[in-house]
């Protein structure tokens, strides 16, 4: 009997994706009686149009007459792409607002500004890469997907260089990062405690106080605001962070909000909302406080009212002897699911918006008096309203994607608290709630499988 063609005994197959493609002997057939050469098998590959990733060591392998329990064996592997990588923001001059917090840190050193001098560079773009393109073992190119480019732009008082890719410092002021814009804000410095002479303050950048905020007031920023004086029953509200000297005195109506961190001296029948996180150098007593990173209130209390966390809290105690009624919540998900259905309708406002004014343009192409001066001026206003809708548009589902990433956050926060944890404190991490019924000494609580457990604290 003479020897058998090798596609007579072997079958070859090759993956729906075409990435992967092994041999195996067919059935009621074996290798013995059939020549097993580089050629001949490459020669095989080929008809089966194989000409991608083909593996020489499992060649060779085959040819040396393998064992049966070999097979199926992988002769040739695709190659995935590697998609590129999206551009990025090389900072030059240092944005960040923290300063060291270490063992010496003294809660009264405040909040760091950056800023910036006339000319001073500040960041430089790096471009994306358009990424390496793989192939399937048929030898068809997979493309690659190119990265994004950096989405940042110079706001005010900032100019951008096309030729280094640079932005540069127009002025001296507070350097920031609102959004996708990089910008530098100038400071309104009040030295006195707010009176009807300044009346309420509502600034673009930084607003420094060096006295009080009465009763009534109210103090809008888009920078940061510093108070080296109290907060009475006053209105606060910053785009970056807030700093009070002494305290909030809010006699249940006071307010202060930051799109950054807050750092006070004490919160006393307050509502505060802060986008990062707070530090408070004595205690918290009731008030209502919504904070989507950490609180720290190492020195103090919180008594009484309700404190929602995104993350962690600590503090000295929490509740007191007289067992006042303390709501501590983690996760903030009635809160995001509030803002989140907000966005979602204004989003779906917007694309109806975007739809009316595509549909005008369109119309406009169509009509064939390009001559008429109204009609061009008609479209000139639909182009305008056209690119801002549409970018009101992205900044809304980049927020609701955003809120989307503290949804389920309560399964990493804890409650840390340094003294004593009191009964008639109610903790919830979620869904989840425990009220406590029993004083607690220096303990940990957080989210065990589903269930809130109270750990001994280490005192290391």
């Amino acid at each position: 009997m003479g020897q058998l063609q090798l596609e007579e005994v072997l079958t070859v197959t090759v993956a729906k994706d075409k990435m992967l493609a092994q041999i195996d002997v067919k059935e009621g057939q074996d290798l013995s009686n059939v020549e097993l050469t580089d050629e001949s098998l490459r020669q095989l590959l080929t008809q089966y149009h194989i000409k991608y990733g083909i593996i020489d060591e499992a060649i060779t392998h085959f040819i040396q007459r393998p064992t049966m329990n070999l097979f199926p064996l992988t002769i040739a592997k695709g190659k995935q792409p590697e998609h590129g990588e999206d551009g990025k923001v090389e900072y030059v001059s240092d944005f960040s607002t923290e300063i060291n917090r270490d063992q010496q840190w003294n809660f009264r050193d405040v909040m760091r500004i950056p800023s910036v001098k006339k000319g001073e560079k500040i960041a430089t773009l790096k471009p994306p890469t358009k990424g390496t393109p793989g192939y399937m073992v048929n030898g068809k190119m997979i493309a690659a997907r190119p990265g994004r480019p950096a989405l940042i732009k110079a706001g005010k008082n900032v100019v951008f260089k096309e030729e280094n890719q640079t932005f540069y410092a127009v002025s001296e002021g507070q350097l920031s990062i609102r959004g996708k814009l990089i910008q530098i804000q100038p400071v309104i410095e009040i030295h006195e405690t707010l009176s009807m002479k300044k009346g309420n303050l509502d600034f673009v950048g930084t607003i420094i106080i060096r006295g009080d905020v009465p009763a009534g007031y109210s103090v809008k920023a888009g920078g940061d605001i510093k108070i080296f004086g109290m907060v009475e029953a006053a209105t606060i509200s910053a785009g970056g962070s807030v700093h009070v000297s002494e305290g909030l005195a809010g006699q249940g109506k006071g307010t202060i909000e930051a799109g950054e961190s807050i750092q006070i001296g004490y919160i006393n029948q307050g509502n505060v909302i802060a986008e990062k996180d707070l530090y408070v150098e004595n205690s918290i007593i009731h008030s209502i406080c919504t904070i989507k990173g950490h609180v720290f209130c190492q020195k103090g209390s919180i008594i009484g009212g309700t404190l929602s966390v995104g993350k962690m809290a600590e503090a000295k105690d929490v509740g007191n002897r007289l067992s006042t009624k303390t709501e501590i919540i983690f996760g903030l998900n009635q809160l995001v699911e509030q803002q989140k259905n907000k966005l979602l309708t204004k989003k779906q406002d917007l694309e109806a918006m975007l739809a009316k004014l595509t549909l005008l343009g369109e119309k406009l192409k169509a009509n064939k008096k390009t001559d008429d001066p109204k009609l061009r001026i008609t479209a000139l206003r639909q182009k305008h309203s056209w690119s801002k809708t549409k970018a009101e548009l992205d900044e809304v589902e980049q927020a609701v994607n955003e809120l989307n990433s503290y949804l389920g956050s309560e399964q990493e926060a804890e409650l840390i608290v340094r003294n004593y944890l009191y009964s008639n404190v109610t903790v919830a991490f979620g869904k989840y709630r425990r009220v406590i019924k029993a004083d607690h000494h220096y303990v940990k609580m957080n989210l065990v499988d589903n269930e809130i457990v109270i750990h001994p604290l280490s005192r290391m």
